[in-house]
């Protein structure tokens, strides 16, 4: 069992140097497994990058799901611009931006920082309040420690640090970890308590139709289920040490905080992939129903509701349709099971960054599909553009801001983060939506006949991996 002191430091370690997260790559799975294979992976770096998120837009994402706390973002007002798209999410509560001058930013702001959560908590009252380090505050090094604290004692209110800093791992999945690290170090730990009956359901970022979803088969289980963090509050941190297991909904996402339960408090960490497709949802009821010695009721719900939606994959609706899949690896690698259950043929597949946790996943991609390329990169529109132009896919699936550009191309596209994608519900959604872009063509047609895209075309006449270069030690 570990203790705290195995959680040093005020941020987790990079995925790069915890998972050998890889963030640039264009090429074929295989010759990539051999490289996790070996003793060490090679790390590309792009001497040309286009914008893309860091680890600050994630962890902001997290805590927009947590109730009953207040955020501080303590950088300049820029830094505060990705929490307005988060401010109408379910539960986000009230937050401020300390709005650092040029100065500040290199001479710190520490009493800027204690002003501004007396200001929050006088206000608000929240139970909780999060202080966000943007990557200015990495380099000023403010002593937000200091300020917590002395305010967690003055105002008498939990005070969490979390830092990002946008440049200590390449993976914006890093964000995850920098928000569930504070968790572990800062909340106060359980006291030992009997094992609760409950199991901890860990949701990060998902729609509230796919919590639903996945919420209503553990209920069909007969299992009380605490979804944590996203809808509950600090104080559940208690009782998600106290529970029975833990299963995610996203395995990349809460795989730091499972692994920290697991460690710190015992509470088994059930490591399956996402819920997406018949064969997905069938091994995540499978394996809780094997953790709670459930596997008859496990098979006998998946038998019923796979026969309540047999029609849908009977009728095999994208038999024959080309897709290109970008998205976070957990998602995508599911996405591409649920394509070809549907009938769907896979033309490629872009995902944000990879890891070891994907490894067996990959391997059964690249087993059913040796010929397809791998393309590892968030945010970069002309290599994927490139790509699409390369392939001619028939239809786009993605949750990133290319979704345009591939419109533009004439491909029809598919918003994954509006699509409700998890259990035989997710299966059904995912049927109707992919199935409408496929018929509703003609907008489309007449967009890629006007449409300019923003690359010249000598751009588009390099290799998708034109910037991708192996890193110089």
């Amino acid at each position: 069992m570990s203790t705290l002191n195995d959680y040093p430091g005020r941020a987790p370690a990079s995925r790069e140097k915890r998972l050998d997260s890889v963030s640039a790559y264009l090429g074929e799975a295989r010759a990539l497994l051999k490289e996790y294979g070996g003793a060490e992976v090679d790390q590309r770096i792009r001497t040309f990058s286009q914008s893309a998120p860091d680890d600050l837009f994630v962890a902001l994402e997290v805590l927009s799901g947590l109730r009953d706390t207040g955020v501080i973002i303590h950088g300049p007002r820029g830094c505060a611009a990705s929490r307005l798209r988060q401010s109408l999410a379910e539960h986000a509560g009230p937050w401020l931006v300390t709005n650092l001058t040029q100065r500040e930013t290199i001479m710190g702001a520490d009493s800027k920082l204690r002003a501004a959560v007396a200001a929050l908590y006088r206000r608000y009252r929240p139970k909780a309040i999060f202080i966000v380090a943007t990557p200015p505050v990495a380099i000023n090094n403010d002593d937000i420690l200091s300020v917590v604290g002395e305010l967690s004692e003055e105002l008498g209110v939990v005070i969490l640090p979390i830092f990002t800093s946008g440049f200590a791992s390449k993976s914006s999945a890093q964000g995850y970890d920098a928000v569930f690290h504070s968790f572990i170090k800062y909340l106060p730990q359980p006291a030992a308590e009997a094992r609760g009956e409950w199991i901890n359901l860990l949701a990060t970022t998902e729609s509230e139709p796919d919590r639903r979803e996945a919420q209503r088969l553990v209920a069909a289980l007969g299992v009380d289920a605490l979804t944590f963090p996203h809808g509950a509050a600090v104080e559940d941190f208690s009782r998600a040490a106290t529970a029975r297991l833990s299963l995610p909904l996203d395995f990349d996402a809460g795989h730091y905080l499972g692994e920290a339960l697991q460690n710190l408090h015992c509470v088994p960490f059930l490591q399956v992939p996402r819920p997406i497709g018949l064969a997905g949802t069938r091994n995540w009821i499978a394996a809780l129903g094997q953790a709670l010695g459930k596997e008859a009721q496990a098979r006998e719900l998946h038998a019923k509701e796979a026969a309540a939606i047999a029609h849908v994959v009977e009728a095999a609706p994208l038999r024959g349709v080309r897709v290109y899949v970008s998205a976070a690896p957990a998602t995508a690698l599911g996405v591409l099971d649920l394509i070809q259950e549907l009938g769907g043929e896979i033309a490629g597949l872009t995902v944000t960054h990879l890891d070891r946790l994907h490894l067996e996943a990959v391997a059964k991609y690249q087993e059913r599909s040796p010929a397809l390329q791998l393309h590892i990169g968030n945010g970069q529109g002309f290599e994927e553009i490139n790509l699409l132009k390369r392939l001619q896919p028939q239809l786009y699936i993605g949750s990133g801001v290319h979704l345009v550009q591939a419109a533009q191309l004439g491909i029809p596209p598919v918003f994954l983060p509006r699509l409700p994608i998890l259990g035989y519900a997710g299966i059904q959604a995912f049927a109707h939506e992919t199935g409408k872009a496929l018929r509703n063509q003609a907008f489309l047609s007449s967009l890629a006949a006007r449409a300019r895209l923003p690359y010249q075309e000598a751009w588009t006449r390099r290799s998708a991996d034109w910037h991708i270069k192996q890193e110089v030690k």
